[in-house]
């Protein structure tokens, strides 16, 4: 199911995301960049856990500039670095987001 928002905090590099239960999310940019589900970036993720390395824009360099809609099926986002080949459906987008927080309080308990 589609957020009921979705608002971009640029001065955070962040997007917020409300859901219909009322539940927020707060997404860097660095995370969705670095988990783009198309086919390139999942090849290059592979890749790195064979070694390689993986290059990305940096978290201060990342930048949103467009978010554009996928039917009711998700979103795809367009990164400064011209990145625009993932379409991240909603129940992936919300499951990333859940994970993401929950390693977030995970390491705030042990740290």
């Amino acid at each position: 199911m589609a957020p009921e928002s979705i608002v971009d905090h640029r001065a955070r590099a962040a997007l917020e995301f409300r859901w219909a239960d009322g539940t927020q999310h707060l997404a860097p940019y660095q995370l969705l960049r670095s988990s783009c589900p198309c086919a390139d970036c999942k090849a290059q993720r592979a890749a790195q856990h064979d070694g390689q390395a993986r290059l990305l824009p940096s978290a201060a360099d990342l930048r949103l500039t467009d978010i554009r809609p996928v039917g009711a099926y998700g979103v795809q986002f367009v990164f400064g670095d011209g990145h625009d080949r993932g379409i991240f459906p909603w129940r992936f987008l919300r499951e990333l987001l859940e994970k993401n927080l929950a390693q977030a309080l995970t390491a705030a308990d042990h740290g």
